[in-house]
């Protein structure tokens, strides 16, 4: 088991640092806000973070009456300290379009660093503040806020600030048929609580 874990993860580095150059996995250009001085891209905590990965198009289907799988995406992001050390994060993928053309498909996707509970917690709760604020003087039933809290916690889209790799499995079902990393850095533009929810009153 050991060694087959280790091969498993020869394959993987290979395809990531250049073993397959047809595997690729890159940020959408309208995300990026900058690059740091090395040339690694910048978005922002409270922007979008959709990533396109490409692969060789797959063998025709061989049986009638046979379906075809739309790729998928899994995601694992890692933080990366200054000394060079990584760490897992949690991350979250909302999958988008997928397309094809004679010799590459390719899947889109946004992804989401969330921020530690503790962070997301406090954003709710100043989300809320604010917007409590902004309506019409009442009382309002603590049961009741403890419901909006939990579902304003669910929409806390601010990303977890820092440098991270994403690395991006590329999957036709559940098998893995290529592998890319993403590197980027998110960078502080905002907070959700001041910002919002699309079409909500201004806080």
């Amino acid at each position: 088991m050991k060694y087959m874990l280790m091969a498993q993860l020869l394959v993987l580095s290979s395809l990531a640092f250049g073993g397959d150059k047809s595997v690729s996995c890159e940020l959408d250009s309208k995300d990026i806000v900058s690059r740091s001085s090395s040339g690694i891209a910048q978005v922002s905590n409270v922007g979008n973070i959709q990533i396109t990965c490409r692969v060789p198009v797959r063998p025709p289907l061989s049986k009638p009456g046979e379906n075809r799988n739309g790729l998928k995406v899994a995601t694992a992001a890692y933080q990366i300290s200054p000394d060079g050390s990584r760490k897992r994060e949690p991350s979250e993928e909302n999958q988008g379009a997928v397309g094809s053309s004679e010799s590459e498909e390719w899947v889109t996707f946004y992804i989401h660093i969330p921020l530690a509970p503790t962070e997301r917690d406090v954003e709710a709760r100043r989300y809320l503040v604010k917007l409590e604020k902004s309506m019409a003087p009442r009382q309002i039933p603590e049961e009741a806020r403890q419901r909006a809290l939990e579902r304003a916690r669910e929409f806390v889209y601010q990303h977890r600030l820092g440098h991270f790799q994403v690395e991006c499995r590329i999957l036709d079902g559940d098998r893995v048929i290529g592998f890319g990393v993403v590197e980027l850095e998110v960078l502080f533009k905002g907070r959700f609580s001041d910002i919002g929810l699309p079409g909500s009153p201004p806080v």
